[in-house]
């Protein structure tokens, strides 16, 4: 089958060349060199033209590749901060849980206790609440009244160093006198927070 498609093409070609072989015979030296020249300046153009478009296609493949793996990085770095906040919201979520039974005037006369100043914590009063997604937020003004320096350092240790799930937006300190000794009045507004989610069941 091959020889013969093979014949048919030697067929169809031999007038063709037989043509091309008259027509370089029939040309002068001169000219026959000026048409070789001519078709090798054809022949290198084209070649040329071939290889920088196989170069231009190469470049544009190159600029993919590289946009493919700037997003690559780009999907992991977003991949590791999503993980990151997971782990970051669930360890809250677990604090928040801790001292969900707790409300923050209870624990504010522990705290107090161990500062040894129960007695003059004054006054622990709700000033407004508000929520958040699944997070409710207590505001509070809190007052200490006439305590030593060292105790108002150590009331404000226990108040935000156990974990409670609080903030301290403000304080305000002022001297007072008792019995002409030196003691302070602190006066706190805090926020208070703690997961709502359950009540909604």
């Amino acid at each position: 089958m091959f020889e013969n498609i093979r014949a048919r093409v030697g067929q169809v070609a031999a007038p063709w060349g037989s043509r091309f072989e008259a027509f370089l015979l029939g040309m002068t030296p001169r000219d026959r060199k000026l048409f070789y020249g001519l078709s090798s300046t054809v022949v290198v153009a084209l070649v040329g033209a071939v290889v920088l478009g196989m170069m231009a296609v190469l470049e544009g493949l190159e600029e993919d590749l590289a946009q493919g793996q700037q997003t690559l990085v780009l999907v992991q770095a977003l991949g590791e901060e999503y993980a990151e906040a997971g782990a970051k919201a669930e360890a809250l979520e677990a604090k928040l849980k801790v001292y969900a039974d707790t409300d923050l005037s209870a624990f504010l006369e522990k705290a107090a206790s161990s500062a040894q100043i129960r007695g003059n914590l004054d006054s622990v009063r709700e000033t407004s609440k508000s929520q958040q997604g699944i997070l409710e937020i207590k505001n509070y003004s809190v007052t200490v009244k006439k305590a030593a320096l060292d105790q108002v350092l150590n009331f404000l240790y226990e108040t935000e160093g156990t974990g409670y799930p609080l903030r301290i937006q403000s304080a305000n300190l002022k001297n007072v006198r008792v019995s002409g000794e030196k003691k302070l009045t602190l006066k706190l507004d805090v926020a208070a927070y703690r997961l709502v989610e359950e009540e909604s069941g």
